[in-house]
């Protein structure tokens, strides 16, 4: 099994769970998955060069579901951080009038 089989294997994990499985760790991995690819379509013959890039249009799915899937995660984590630091400057006014009250009275 060679690199890119082993890459359609792992797209197609990553596809059966929801996207939630990476299917490349690095980008030098898919710079060299790509350089693979393109040496393997130069020396096939047509009728292997079809099944190939079928193979690579699923995997560009899959990666593009995974990008999705990655993106809408951050958008999550993100707006949880907002309320998160909304709440904390919240509380933070909250405790600095509650100070500010207590010098007065004083």
């Amino acid at each position: 099994m060679d690199e890119i089989d082993r890459i359609v294997e792992r797209a197609g994990r990553s596809r059966r769970t929801g996207f939630d499985r990476p299917i490349v760790e690095s980008y030098e991995q898919a710079a060299a998955i790509a350089r693979d690819l393109a040496a393997k379509l130069a020396t096939l013959p047509w009728s292997d060069k079809a099944v190939l890039i079928s193979d690579v249009r699923l995997l560009e799915t899959a990666l593009k579901r995974r990008a999705d899937t990655l993106r809408a995660g951050m958008t999550d984590t993100s707006a949880e951080i907002v309320r998160l630091n909304r709440g904390t400057g919240a509380t933070g006014a909250y405790a600095a009038g509650g100070r500010l009250g207590a010098r007065r009275r004083t």
